[in-house]
């Protein structure tokens, strides 16, 4: 089963920021990787217009789980090699630490790609953290996303893949997540810059306004979505 920790960070300070992508993509992945669980990683940054949250960078560590439990393990041992000494800190200033957010998520779908084009890593990624508008509406949303509305996408110019996740109550480092909503959803997407981005969700709105995207009110109004594009390679554990 697969599942995902979505970590937001930001650098200390402007001046640090060379130091601190540096460290995190060459020293700290690694480091994290070496953890049984973890299987690989890819680290973003946000388009600036599609930010609602003060984190700018964002990494996603994919990891191979059976359940909730061994998330919790894994999240445990995590802990403990930064306790211990174990990973290698940041420089001095290099990363705020009061900002710093990290949660699992577990695999709610499986994956979905697109018939029109693929790419085996993706330029960038759309998230949005949703709730159905009820309790009682939960089966129906997720009826919608997994045989509606991610096709629906996918069938669009621009998007490669999109896969779905339920959040745990594992929240590595318990400061206060970004959204309240259970729920995940990860497009990856080809733009690299902001512009081509925004058109490319302009055509999604296109196609919403002309009932070709069909919506629902099984989702709550409150969905929070921020869009990054990629800075790393895939960055796999060690065999």
């Amino acid at each position: 089963m697969k599942a995902v920790l979505i970590v937001l960070t930001n650098p200390g300070s402007p001046d640090a920021e060379a130091a601190y992508n540096d460290w995190y993509t060459n020293v700290h992945l690694p480091d994290v990787l070496e953890v049984p669980g973890y299987v690989s990683a890819i680290r973003y940054k946000g388009f600036p217009a599609w930010l609602p949250i003060p984190q700018r960078y964002l990494t996603i560590y994919d990891l191979d789980v059976t359940d909730a439990a061994h998330i919790q393990r894994i999240s445990d041992e995590h802990m403990r090699r930064i306790g211990a000494g174990e990973m290698r800190r940041s420089p001095d200033g290099a990363m705020d630490r009061e900002t710093m957010r990290a949660m699992y998520y577990l695999e709610r779908s499986p994956r979905q790609t697109s018939k029109l084009q693929q790419a085996d890593v993706p330029n960038g990624v759309f998230l949005a953290y949703a709730a159905p508008s009820a309790a009682e509406r939960a089966a129906e949303l997720d009826h919608w996303y997994d045989t509606q509305h991610l096709p629906d996408v996918l069938d669009l110019p621009g998007f490669t893949a999109a896969q779905r996740y339920t959040k745990t109550d594992i929240n590595m480092v318990g400061q206060p997540w970004v959204s309240e909503n259970p729920l995940l959803a990860v497009y990856e997407h080809m733009h690299t810059d902001q512009d081509a981005y925004g058109a490319a969700f302009g055509k999604i709105r296109e196609h919403i306004a002309a009932g070709t995207v069909k919506m629902t009110d099984a989702i709550a109004p409150n969905s929070l979505m921020a869009v990054y594009h990629r800075i790393s390679d895939r960055i796999q554990r060690p065999h």
